[in-house]
Parts: C-alpha cells; structure tokens; sequence
C-alpha cells in the first residue's frame, strides 16, 4: 500500500514540472508568485447611521489599492474587527470579504452603532473603588445630579461632556474630546470645579481619614486641562496634557494637616505637564484576552504660581501581556512601576497604591510613598464564552441585542512601596505587599464589567471585594 502512494506522489510532481516547463505562449497561464497576493478594490460600509466613513476607514489595518498577501487576509479583518470594536462606537462588527476576481479582494463592512446621546439623573457613590465605599459609607458618600454626554459626536468619534452633581461633593464640568485618526493628530479640553463638604486629609493605620463639615465648604477646585493627541501606525499613541489647578482649602482643613497644601497655604495655584507614550496590541481594550501593552509617561506635577513651591517629577512605566492557554483558559500578567523625585510632598499630591492603582486583597488600604511598583497575575477559566442574544420586547435596537461572558478567576499581587519618611502607624510602606484569591467576572455591552473576587493579603486580612470595569 505503501508503495502505491509513494508513486501517486511521485506521478503529481512529474506532472507538476511538466506543466512548469511548458512556455506561456502556449495558451496556459503559468502560475506566477503575483497570484499569493490580492488588491484591495472595494470597501464597503453599511450601518453607519451617524458614523462618517472617515472615522471607520482610519481603523482598518488595509485601504483601498493596497496590496496585500492572501494568507494574511482573515488575520487583517480579525484586526479590523478589534479596531473597531475598540473605539466603543459598535456593540457588533462583521466584516465579509468578497473576491470579485483573482487578482482583488473587496471588504463589506457591517456595524451596529450604539446608543450616543445620554441624558440622565445622576445617583452614584463616592470612593476610590466601590468595595472601599461599602466600607465607609455613612449614608453621605453619594453624589446625585444630571450627566449629558453625546458620544460619536459629529460622527468622528468626538465626545462632549456636561456633568453637574451635588451631594458628596459638588462638581460642574465641561469637557470635549478629540481623538487622534491614525496619523492624524487630536486635541481636547475641559474645565471643571469641585468643592467637598467631606475629604480625607491624612493617612493613618494605612487607611484615609476624613473630615466632614456641616455647611461649609472644606476645599474647593478649579480646573482647565488641554489635551493633545497623535497616533501612528494603528497602535502607536502619544499624549501632552497640560493642566491649571486653583485649590482653596479651609483653615479647619489647614489647621489640622499643615502639610495639605504646599507651604502651609489655604491656597495653590499649580500647573501640571505630562507626556504619556502607549502601544496597545491588545484584542481587547475593555477586558484583554490576548496581546500587550506598553505605557511609559514623564510629568512635572504641582508646579506652583503663586507660592514658590516647585513640585516634583513623575515617572512611570507600565507593561501588560494577555496569552491564550487553551481554547478556553487565558493568563495574563502586568507590571507597573512609579516614581517621583522628592521623599515627601504636600498631602494634596500624595502618590503610592491605593489611590490609582491598588492590589487584590488591599482594597481597602492606601499606602504611601515615593517609588512604588506592583505585578498583578490572573488566570481565567472561560465558563460562558462571548454569547449573543436578542431580547425581542426591547424596541431600541441599540439594547435589544446583547452579549455577554462569564469568567472564572484566579488571582496573585505582589508590591511595593518604598517611603523614607514613613509614620510607625502606617506600617504597610516599606514591606513586602501580596494579595491572591479567586473570584468572577461577567463582561457584557457597552463595555461593562462586573468583577465579584474573594481574596487575602499577607496581613492577615480577607474579604468579598466587588469591582465595576476592573481590567488588567
């Protein structure tokens, strides 16, 4: 049997050559290397209601009369879906390629576009994550109020912000966006003002401590931020952000934390210039499955105007990795590292986890200091994979159709903060910090991610934590 198939095999390729060596003048087209790659001729876009085209077309990875290798041709509309789906103007994207002839491939590209206008009452809580707001709510961590925002506005993927909220604290701010099209360049501004009734003012045992006046106003806010963006090369991102910051504390405040503002003034007038640097290769923005991300920023913070403080600089360098396993099990890894050029600054600007970023297990816990770094570990079991369906009593197409998934996950945080001028009763800064547990996460539309972890940490402590678009 053996020999049966060897001479098969040896025949096809006598015949193989025989063809090759017959002369194109014969009448038989000869297969060329020109026919591994294909034109793009057409692309074709349907769906996009309020969407310009231009904002489409700046996410796809090919563009009219590119030349492109055929094997590659499912890898580039799998790339172009993620781009799409990236920008959070679609809950659904499909993308058919035709071929019309040998030599040309054409796209067909279908979007679902969301919902943009919002108008709302607003009723929200107030924390820095909302397992720390369950812990210290008093019944007066809420804000209430009305939030406007016009996503996709104009259709280039704009946005513009109106948000007026009272409560916890009171906030009006304006904000419109601009994002950078691939080698395009974008802007975008805001301004804003705060003022808080209630607001932590020291750190003690590692946790905030707050103070809460009855009818006066504790601090208050102006802000202007100026936004400048630019992208290269699909996932090549680059950001300046120059920021004016008016702060007005009261002497309550003042007198009980001399170090709350620089030179122990009621008022500062600051301004603050970062550059920030991304490559994002990530399958996903809002809940990663594959791919990486690489961030690095460089900032001058708390510049002051007006009382000769000179503030300090900021680094700091990020980068995460998202692999698949199996078919169904994932892992993923990120690091992050930060530092500042001073040992201690006014408690206004205090860095260290906690504020921005912060470990599984520690949740409810700031810790202090200058340098600090962190690597968070995960491993996802998938339970539902991404599952549609359409809910035929919703008469908005924007809602009535969904997707959803369930993951199972285990978890495992390790960091650091380095303090020189640490107090005895914070004892977290300056040692080791781990925190692993086990818990779920359901991502579903509009980007939406409801996290419910179990975890530890090496002191002793553990507790239901529950997250609301926690990602790595």
């Amino acid at each position: 049997m053996g020999w049966k198939r060897a001479d098969i095999y040896l025949g096809l390729i006598i015949v193989a050559f025989c063809l090759h060596s017959i002369p194109a003048s014969a009448g038989i087209e000869v297969q060329s290397s020109y026919d591994e790659y294909r034109q793009v001729s057409t692309i074709y876009i349907s769906g996009n209601h309020s969407t310009r085209e231009i904002t489409i077309l700046t996410e796809l990875p090919f563009e009219t009369g590119n030349i492109i290798k055929e094997k590659d041709i499912l890898a580039l509309v799998r790339r172009a879906e993620q781009n799409l789906l990236n920008t959070s103007l679609f809950n659904f994207v499909e993308i058919d390629v035709i071929y019309p002839d040998r030599r040309t491939v054409s796209f067909h590209i279908d979007v679902e576009e969301r919902w943009y206008i919002w108008a709302f009452p607003v009723f929200e809580q107030e924390g820095r994550n909302f397992s720390d707001f369950l812990r210290i709510n008093d019944g007066s961590h809420f804000n209430y109020g009305v939030y406007l925002k016009h996503d996709n506005f104009r259709g280039r993927n704009e946005t513009l912000k109106l948000r007026m909220v009272t409560g916890y604290r009171s906030q009006v701010l304006f904000e419109f966006k601009k994002p950078g099209f691939n080698q395009q360049s974008g802007w975008g501004f805001s301004a804003g003002w705060l003022a808080y009734d209630q607001t932590a003012y020291n750190t003690m045992y590692d946790k905030q401590v707050f103070i809460k006046t009855s009818g006066s106003r504790l601090l208050r806010q102006s802000t202007f931020e100026f936004n400048y963006f630019y992208r290269h090369q699909l996932d090549h991102h680059h950001q300046i952000t120059v920021t004016y910051e008016n702060l007005n504390a009261a002497d309550t405040l003042r007198k009980i934390n001399p170090d709350f503002l620089p030179s122990n003034s009621n008022n500062n007038q600051s301004i603050d210039a970062e550059y920030k640097y991304t490559y994002d290769r990530r399958d996903s923005k809002i809940y990663p499955l594959r791919g990486n991300k690489y961030e690095f920023s460089f900032a001058r913070r708390g510049f002051s105007v007006d009382n000769g403080y000179e503030g300090f600089f900021q680094t700091s360098a990020t980068a995460s990795f998202q692999y698949p396993l199996t078919n169904r099990i994932f892992a993923g890894s990120k690091t992050h590292l930060s530092a500042i050029d001073k040992d201690q600054v006014p408690y206004v600007f205090r860095t260290g986890l906690g504020y921005r970023e912060y470990l599984n297990g520690f949740e409810y816990r700031v810790i202090d200091g200058a340098s600090y770094g962190y690597v968070q570990n995960r491993l996802l079991y998938e339970i539902i994979p991404r599952t549609e369906r359409n809910i035929n009593w919703i008469p908005i197409s924007q809602f009535s159709r969904v997707h959803y998934a369930l993951y199972f996950r285990l978890h495992f945080d390790a960091g650091y903060v380095l303090n020189d001028k640490a107090i005895s009763y914070n004892q977290m800064a300056n040692s080791l910090l781990m925190g692993y547990g086990f818990g779920f996460d359901m991502v579903t539309f509009y980007d939406k991610i409801l996290s419910l972890n179990y975890s530890f940490n090496n002191f002793g402590e553990h507790g239901i934590f529950v997250h609301f678009n926690l990602s790595m």
